[in-house]
């Protein structure tokens, strides 16, 4: 994923990735894979992507990194999300917190992505749909 995204930003000038995942394991470990320094870090080796390290905004920080999203001089952002922590805030009929309006932006984080001219939306490691009916295309075995 690491090498996709930096294709995109160095090869068509996309600056804006958001990345989304499935559950909480697989959210943190997107999130220590784009961390600088972390033993998985998977833009190591891309001197290019290295001098201009993207900024990672996450479903926990996105709040208090606000002031980045303006900041000429930080491009490439990646922002990556956990449908699960999303869905969550769903249940007892509120909005989830990414819908709702931000004063620092002036809109919902959610409408700020939505504008972006150059979102790149990518899933990890999505796990198959169950209960939608449809062939998930994997093969059930049963227990002995």
């Amino acid at each position: 994923m690491g090498a996709f995204i930096s294709y995109l930003h160095l090869a068509h000038g996309i600056d804006n990735f958001f990345v989304l995942a499935p559950n909480l394991t697989i959210y943190n470990k997107l999130i220590a894979d784009f961390t600088p320094g972390t033993p998985k870090y998977v833009l190591q080796g891309n001197r290019r992507v290295a001098t201009d390290t993207p900024e990672i905004i996450t479903g926990d920080n996105y709040e208090s990194r606000a002031r980045s999203l303006f900041d000429q001089l930080i491009r490439c952002k990646i922002n990556i999300f956990n449908i699960s922590k999303i869905n969550t805030e769903v249940r007892g009929g509120r909005s989830p917190r990414i819908k709702r309006l931000s004063e620092y932006i002036g809109e919902s984080y959610f409408d700020y992505l939505a504008n972006l001219p150059d979102l790149v939306l990518l899933m990890d490691e999505s796990a198959p749909l169950s209960g939608l009916g449809g062939d998930t295309g994997h093969q059930r075995t049963a227990a002995a």
